[in-house]
């Protein structure tokens, strides 16, 4: 009789049960990290095509705007961009303003 094989039927099927328990939980782990691969890369796809409209709609912008406005978003666009949570709270302010009175008035 072998000391480490089990003799009892119950724990080799229990065994097999872990077995099997621990193959779907990597399969599942495996399966989940594909679809979180593939959400990224499609939210990435997403993200360029906005940014890719983005400066499409900016190049038309500029186009048709009159020399000083189109300056004065430029520098206002640089303003943004060296402090973005200033003018990120103000828009939601803005955001929540707008929000209360349609609310209100409806």
């Amino acid at each position: 009789m072998d000391p480490r094989r089990p003799i009892d039927p119950d724990t080799d099927k229990l065994h097999e049960l872990a077995d099997a328990a621990r193959d779907k939980a990597a399969e599942a782990k495996h399966t989940a990290e594909d679809r979180s691969a593939e959400a990224a890369l499609a939210a990435t796809d997403l993200v360029d095509r906005a940014r890719t409209h983005v400066i499409d709609a900016v190049e038309r912008g500029e186009q048709t705007l009159p020399g000083p406005v189109a300056a004065r978003g430029r520098r206002l666009a640089a303003a943004i961009r060296e402090q973005p949570l200033p003018f990120a709270l103000g828009a939601l302010v803005g955001f929540l303003v707008l929000w209360r009175a349609l609310r209100r008035s409806c």
